[in-house]
């Protein structure tokens, strides 16, 4: 009797380690065409979707249940890094204006609250970076210094509070750290894992990687543009695009292991060219934005791949 058990359970084994991330289906969203829509993002309940236009100005909503789309702010440069409080009530941006005269800038940060759309001034600059929230605090910083950090000291939350001066800043245990895992690094794009545990991120000349939130780099996967984790951890998606030194001539979406041996095409369009994707913390879909100005949702499941499976 211990014999068949013992084949069962390696072919049990066997299969759920042979499990691949493949495509299901993909929905492109009903959205007006006066806009080129851009930089999609899922709220942290997962049932809405946050975007904002090719130029970064503006923000909308997009509630998946009833197809409804309202604009949050029409402010200037607000569409570039905005992000949302824990519970999801709440959403902070940056305003970006120049003064043609003195060609200054101005920074402006802004509290939302996504019921009532009441907006409330944060704080003001010339040299502010793009915000985040710890708990219900919002941190960010101004020239070399982190603002509000004081008020998360006692805090054992992990955040990527963003990118200053070229470098990664990470919030881990109260603790403000600055990571710079190839040594005089210029970074983009660092995305925290969903257990808290690593950072996958862009290196300018070397390319993506993996790394502990020591920065010690764990897997170097290469030319992985804009990469994010799924919500379980056991992909890294990103765009793998191609350009002339100009323009975008090509893009997919694509998913990679974290340790970068195995990777998998989820879209083959040759007339659509996807970018920037966003995945979901609730359910397996990533959301993307097109080059023309459409919205995308990925659904995707884990199963065999088979070989004359079309991915349309």
């Amino acid at each position: 009797m211990r014999r068949p058990i013992f084949i069962l359970t390696v072919i049990l084994i066997y299969s759920i380690a042979q499990a691949q991330i493949i495509t299901e289906r993909i929905e492109k969203l009903p959205l007006p065409s006066n806009q080129e829509w851009a930089y999609p993002v899922f709220s942290p309940d997962g049932k809405k979707i946050y975007f904002t236009n090719s130029s970064y100005n503006g923000i909308w909503e997009y509630a998946l249940s009833t197809n409804n789309l309202r604009q949050i702010t029409n402010a200037p440069g607000s569409g570039y890094g905005f992000t949302f409080s824990d519970d999801g009530n709440h959403l902070v941006y940056r305003k970006t204006t120049y003064d043609e005269k003195t060609r200054e800038r101005t920074q402006e940060l802004y509290q939302v609250n996504l019921k009532t759309l009441f907006q409330k001034k944060i704080a003001s600059g010339s040299d502010i970076s793009n915000p985040t929230f710890v708990k219900s605090n919002i941190v960010y910083s101004s020239g070399f210094e982190t603002k509000n950090l004081e008020k998360v000291k006692l805090s054992n939350e992990t955040k990527v509070i963003g990118i200053e001066n070229t470098k990664i800043v990470l919030l881990h245990n109260g603790e403000r750290k600055v990571l710079d895992p190839y040594g005089n690094g210029s970074y983009i794009w660092p995305s925290l894992s969903p257990d808290k545990t690593k950072l996958v991120a862009y290196e300018a000349d070397r390319g993506a990687f993996v790394c502990d939130l020591d920065g010690n780099i764990l897997a170097k996967l290469g030319s992985v543009d804009a990469p994010v984790w799924t919500r379980d951890g056991k992909y890294i998606i990103y765009m793998d695009d191609r350009d002339d030194g100009h323009f975008i001539l090509s893009s997919e979406i694509m998913a990679i292991t974290p340790d970068g041996k195995e990777k998998y095409q989820l879209t083959s369009t040759p007339n659509v060219i996807e970018m920037y994707p966003h995945t979901s913390p609730v359910e397996n879909k990533i959301v993307c934005s097109s080059l023309s100005g459409e919205i995308f949702i990925i659904h995707y499941n884990y199963g065999e791949r088979k070989s004359n499976e079309s991915q349309n």
